[in-house]
């Protein structure tokens, strides 16, 4: 089923909407708090990539891809806002979205669709009854490629000076047992979605492996 159309605004102009709407959250969240502006930044540039993840997604699984958008710029707009970084974020944020969705013209269908993927996107619970869609799995499955890309990679690993080789080796041995852990672990719901997560595992598991061996080779004493 497709979004019920607002008479007033095609469907890219409700997503500029709500690409505004996240903007201004994180902007205004920059004002109040410039302590927290390099998480802030990294928030936004998360949540966009989130949105071609999974529109890509969406594409591929048939889902509804305005649904999927608007979902992936909202997803996290409880730490765009606020700083909320617990698990409730997802329902904390379905909550503050609900009557901007209302404003834009949606059909209520299409809000609690919306609003459940962004709901249970983190943990797969919302805090009211809706059925399972693709579209949530989408969303979900969209932020949990993103936490696996090589950028927040090398942010979790930090910069790097001769002195402290062996203390960053040690975050590499500690991101690689992550990654490896969240390969199994990680519930990953559609089928494009676990493929291109098995890319970004795959892909980051070479890299640090191969960062544990080359300093592995600077210990050894064989010629």
């Amino acid at each position: 089923m497709g979004i019920s159309r607002s008479k007033m605004m095609t469907a890219e102009e409700r997503i500029e909407k709500v690409a505004i709407f996240a903007k201004k959250k994180c902007d205004l969240a920059l004002g109040e708090s410039p302590d927290y502006a390099a998480r802030l930044k990294y928030r936004w540039q998360h949540t966009l990539r989130v949105v071609q993840y999974g529109k890509k997604l969406a594409v591929k699984e048939n889902a509804n891809v305005e649904v999927v958008i608007v979902a992936c710029l909202l997803h996290d707009i409880a730490k765009l806002g606020d700083r909320s970084r617990n698990v409730e974020h997802g329902r904390i944020g379905a909550k503050m979205v609900r009557p901007f969705l209302h404003q834009l013209g949606y059909a209520e269908k299409d809000v609690e669709n919306i609003c459940y993927a962004i709901a249970s996107h983190v943990d797969g619970k919302a805090d009211f009854e809706h059925p399972l869609t693709i579209e949530a799995q989408v969303v979900s499955d969209a932020d949990k490629i993103d936490r696996l890309s090589s950028y927040r990679m090398m942010l979790a690993l930090g910069k790097i000076v001769d002195s402290e080789y062996e203390n960053f080796i040690v975050k590499v041995k500690k991101r690689l047992s992550k990654s490896q852990k969240a390969s199994k672990e990680w519930r990953v719901q559609t089928k494009s979605g676990k493929e291109v997560f098995r890319q970004q595992i795959s892909a980051q598991v070479v890299f640090l492996e191969r960062l544990i061996a080359d300093y592995e080779m600077t210990l050894s004493l064989e010629f």
